[in-house]
């Protein structure tokens, strides 16, 4: 009997040949599926992004319910020049390095007019957005926001800061003079082109013929952005020279690129000549 039991024990065990097989079979099947998991973990982050520009949209609209139709401030704001006017977020030049890193310059209201309306720093940063800075004094610490708002919306600044002959949107009511489901609000900036609040568009007739900010392209390719009608979007950027890698430097806010279809998308979603 014990020599019957070891016999049918050695026939039904696994021998090395059909081991490796197996094992091959599973690497392949596991080959196979990565691409599959990683576009479904990639899409549930482009969700997350959506989702968080739409609690910045809604924090927008309220605060024009909240100040007499006046929209959010926008610009640049350095809380150490205690004589600036706050912007819905702190923030400056790429070389005032706080408001990169410090999340009180998100939602303190005493330096963030959104300040009292989100409550999570979270909300601020795009999932995809793994970036941290390379510069001195901050190497390696991660950004803490990666999206901006329309600059021609509440616009704080001098008007020569952006360019002449299009309209500046100051209240809620100003907004029937474009389509609003054709003005951008909010939108996930390239990690590198991040600086002030505010996301500056080179309108046609501009000197430049290029990218101020460039959008982040993150999401395989495309980014996300909210609209002024509420509804949010994520827009495929076709133009090589818009598909710029991120690297931790800083990207030049001169940068020409005539005839880049992505730049015409967005000046025909950032605002309107004026009358």
């Amino acid at each position: 009997m014990y020599a019957q039991l070891s016999k049918r024990t050695i026939n039904t065990a696994f021998t090395l040949v059909e081991l490796l097989v197996v094992i091959a079979v599973i690497g392949i099947l596991a080959a196979l599926l990565a691409p599959a998991l990683s576009k479904a973990k990639s899409q549930a982050r482009r969700v997350q992004c959506l989702n968080a520009e739409r609690q910045l949209l809604l924090a927008w609209n309220l605060y024009a319910v909240d100040h007499e139709d006046a929209l959010a401030p926008n610009g640049h704001s350095n809380p150490d020049d205690h004589s600036g006017q706050k912007t819905w977020v702190a923030g400056d030049t790429h070389f005032y390095l706080p408001a990169y890193t410090n999340t009180q310059f998100l939602l303190n209201p005493d330096y963030a007019a959104f300040g009292g309306y989100v409550q999570s720093a979270a909300v601020f940063k795009c999932p995809e957005d793994h970036s941290v800075l390379r510069r001195s004094g901050v190497k390696g610490a991660p950004q803490i926001r990666s999206y901006a708002m329309n600059a021609f919306l509440g616009w704080t600044g001098e008007a020569s800061e952006l360019d002449s002959g299009y309209k500046f949107f100051v209240k809620s009511s100003d907004l029937d003079a474009a389509s609003p489901a054709e003005l951008f609000v909010f939108q996930d900036v390239h990690p590198d082109s991040l600086c002030m609040p505010a996301f500056v568009v080179y309108m046609p007739g501009s000197s430049v013929d290029g990218f101020y900010h460039y959008p982040s392209s993150l999401h395989r390719g495309s980014g996300v952005l909210t609209f002024a009608d509420g509804h949010a979007e994520t827009h495929r950027w076709r133009d090589a020279r818009t598909l710029k890698p991120v690297t931790g430097n800083i990207l030049a806010h001169w940068d020409q690129s005539p005839g880049n279809r992505d730049l015409d998308w967005l000046r025909r979603r950032t605002t309107v000549a004026s009358e």
